[in-house]
């Protein structure tokens, strides 16, 4: 009895402790999958235009911005179970034919309040490279 009354709250902080780790590891797999759809979707963002003068494939950065948050806010609504989680793009950067997405993200704990810890927060960086795809079998 005595094993029982001293190891049963500690049992319970482990299932609050495993619960909250549980949760951010969600929360840094859902920013993972939305940087990376961002930036695939940003590199997309191909100028015809621009590629004819440069003789060269450009990005146009005001169409790859655009595209990003379109890939983040339809992912949003995609997915109703994750409504503990905000995230939201936080830089859309281009170099040359490389776009790089930074997605900030945070979400409530569950238990988290009783050791002080309400929020937790993440980060995810993707990488994406523009490239035109041939139609043709090698």
């Amino acid at each position: 009895m005595l094993a029982f009354l001293i190891l049963f709250p500690v049992f319970i902080i482990c299932l609050f402790i495993s619960t909250d780790v549980g949760r951010l590891l969600v929360l840094k797999n859902q920013l993972r999958i939305a940087a990376d759809s961002a930036a695939l979707a940003a590199a997309g963002a191909l100028d015809i235009r621009k590629a004819t003068q440069h003789q060269n494939f450009m990005l146009n950065e005001s169409w790859a911005k655009d595209r990003a948050l379109e890939a983040i806010s339809e992912m949003k609504g995609r997915i109703s179970e994750d409504d503990w989680m905000q995230y939201n793009v936080t830089a859309v950067i281009i170099d040359g034919l490389e776009v790089t997405v930074i997605v900030d993200g945070k979400g409530e704990t569950i238990f988290g309040g009783y050791l002080g810890i309400n929020t937790l927060k993440a980060r995810a960086i993707s990488h994406a490279r523009a490239a035109v795809g041939i139609d043709s079998e090698w």
